[in-house]
């Protein structure tokens, strides 16, 4: 499955890329070794998570094909996977936006530096 990356986001996530690190793009539902257990609300929340390339990611079986490489995605996340889907910046806030074909799932997707 392949995810589009727009330029601007693409120039965001860069850095993290350079420094050979995998990028997880997240949905903090509680589930997993990165998700905060038990800050769930009732909005869906994504982040990018910039993690170790070392990083053991059984958590994230899912691997989305982009310009920027693999970007690992959860099994619980599956309700939004579609072959539309993009990561695009916000012109007003800069703040990245997920979205699919049917909707715009997060307009403000936060980036998490993990790596030590």
């Amino acid at each position: 499955m392949k995810i589009t990356v727009t330029e601007q986001a693409q120039t965001k996530l860069q850095k993290y890329v350079d420094a050979d690190k995998k990028i997880l793009l997240d949905l903090d539902d509680g589930f997993g070794r990165f998700s905060d257990e038990g800050t769930c609300a009732l909005l869906t929340k994504f982040r990018i998570i910039a993690v170790d390339s070392h990083e053991d990611l059984k958590d994230y079986p899912v691997h989305l094909d982009s310009s920027i490489g693999t970007i690992y995605f959860k099994d619980s996340a599956r309700d939004f996977l579609d072959e539309g889907m993009s990561l695009k910046v916000d012109s007003k806030t800069q703040l990245l936006v997920f979205a699919n074909t049917k909707e715009i799932v997060d307009k403000s997707v936060n980036i998490i530096d993990l790596a030590a």
